[in-house]
């Protein structure tokens, strides 16, 4: 019994340090409907790091907690960093980007959380479209080598995103 009150003390500490909880990421710990579906291409660039290994470095000018994206391949022209869940990456702006903003302009991706929880990523905003699921500790350092399950291109498609535990 207390080794179970310890756990549950050390799980709650975690969530806290991690931001589980906060008003940055209010609604993270939210499944996604339909979530859990990686990028769908044979060819895929994704590097799977796990909790039993060293995490190899964090992508350049990432930060553990965030969910970095870069403009372009191998991780250049950025990162931008999110924390929380974003029904619109329009308001987000980088400047080269086409529109301006960081909606359909993410060629890179490492997701850098803490928590365990993957990153659900949407082709439209509002959480609608077609998705995948950067798992935790996974990176992509060229989306042009991946779809989403419907086949649609993932590079440069991205308007939205969520933290989920069912990556």
């Amino acid at each position: 019994m207390r080794n179970r009150l310890i756990v549950s003390l050390a799980a709650a500490g975690l969530m806290l340090a991690t931001g589980i909880g906060t008003a940055e990421a209010a609604s993270a710990a939210t499944p996604s409907a339909g979530a859990g579906a990686g990028f769908g291409s044979a060819s895929s660039t994704a590097t799977g790091r796990t909790a039993a290994t060293v995490r190899p470095a964090i992508e350049p000018g990432c930060a553990a907690t965030y969910f970095c994206f870069w403009n372009n391949e191998n991780f250049n022209d950025g990162p931008g960093k999110l924390s929380g869940n974003n029904p619109s990456w329009f308001v987000f702006s980088h400047s080269s980007c086409p529109n301006g903003t960081w909606a359909n302009c993410a060629s890179s991706l490492d997701n850098a959380g803490t928590s365990g929880m993957g990153v659900e990523v949407w082709s439209s905003t509002g959480y609608n479209g077609d998705h995948a699921c950067v798992s935790d500790n996974e990176t992509y350092s060229d989306l042009a080598n991946n779809s989403y399950s419907n086949g649609d291109a993932a590079n440069d498609s991205i308007e939205s995103n969520e933290w989920t535990w069912a990556c």
